[in-house]
């Protein structure tokens, strides 16, 4: 009982002060917010119902709530081959006109980064989790964040100038 209490202190904390950070940096990673809010809220549901308490629980659901979008990704790809085949429409899901040049920019630059440098400079940059809590939460050595943040940012800047020229 005692655990569970924690457990839920926790999560309040994590909803007054990390909550909009991490739907933010989930949101970028995906690029889809309401997607994010959607899994976000689905990871503190696990979160709350899990055996173990992970050490940094907003890297934790960061990370769960990437992964469980990834999953309805690969669930729905073969539907949506078939829809493909069957008819065509239009994704208004994402509306441009409210953003500015440059955040459209970023957005897509960092949605061009592979996969895990996409994972690391979204939770460094966005989520500000630290190299150690990045290498904790994905289970990777320190060295390999600093790699990949490196690597993100040297493809960012290259992206970035092309932009600009």
């Amino acid at each position: 009982m005692q655990g569970e209490a924690a457990t839920r202190r926790r999560v309040a904390a994590f909803l007054r002060n990390d909550y909009a950070r991490v739907v933010a940096a989930v949101a970028t990673h995906t690029g889809d917010k309401d997607r994010a809010e959607d899994a976000v809220q689905d990871a503190i549901v696990k979160a709350l119902s899990a055996d173990q308490e992970p050490e940094n629980l907003a890297g934790w659901i960061t990370v769960v709530a990437i992964n469980f979008i990834r999953q309805s990704w690969r669930r729905n790809e073969a539907q949506g081959r078939a829809y493909v085949r069957c008819a065509t429409w239009d994704d208004p899901s994402d509306d441009e006109s409210e953003r500015t040049v440059d955040s459209i920019a970023v957005h897509e630059a960092i949605a061009d980064l592979p996969e895990r440098q996409r994972l690391t400079v979204v939770l460094h940059y966005l989520d500000g989790l630290s190299v150690a809590e990045i290498a904790e939460t994905l289970g990777v050595s320190a060295g390999t964040v600093k790699t990949q943040l490196s690597r993100g940012r040297e493809a960012l800047a290259g992206r970035l100038k092309k932009e600009v020229a």
